[in-house]
């Protein structure tokens, strides 16, 4: 590999921290590098939460450094995210972030709630999670 390369390389995982098996930590941008661009899009609630829930079971789930810092103050821990994903629900319609454009969700259950991006039909983001 040449050194042009190898600089490349390491930009591209420069954000990017190994979190617990199966999930990432991406500190760098909110845009997914591969598939169809899912953020910019809204969708409805439910068709959101059908694929939040599979994403979850197949497809890849990273968490920013400011949810990490979030879960830790509630003690709460990545598995705690993935369950909300799993059973929660959204009630509220998304709400757009404003410097990237992309559409935000938060699935809730009784105890729980994680504002998540969507941005392909194989990847999510964690933007912050608390216990209520």
């Amino acid at each position: 590999m040449s050194p042009e390369n190898d600089e490349k390389a390491r930009a591209l995982t420069d954000g990017l921290q190994k979190g617990p098996v199966g999930t990432k930590l991406d500190l760098r941008s909110s845009h997914d590098a591969g598939g169809e661009d899912l953020g910019s899009k809204k969708l409805d609630r439910y068709e959101a939460k059908k694929l939040a829930a599979e994403i979850q079971r197949s497809g890849e789930v990273s968490f920013t450094g400011h949810c990490q810092e979030e879960l830790k103050k509630d003690s709460m821990d990545t598995a705690d995210v993935l369950n909300i994903l799993r059973c929660g629900k959204i009630e509220r319609e998304p709400e757009p972030e404003s410097k990237f454009g992309i559409w935000r969700y938060r699935v809730e259950t009784h105890r729980m709630a994680a504002v998540i991006e969507i941005h392909s039909k194989t990847s999510l983001r964690v933007i912050t999670a608390w216990r209520k």
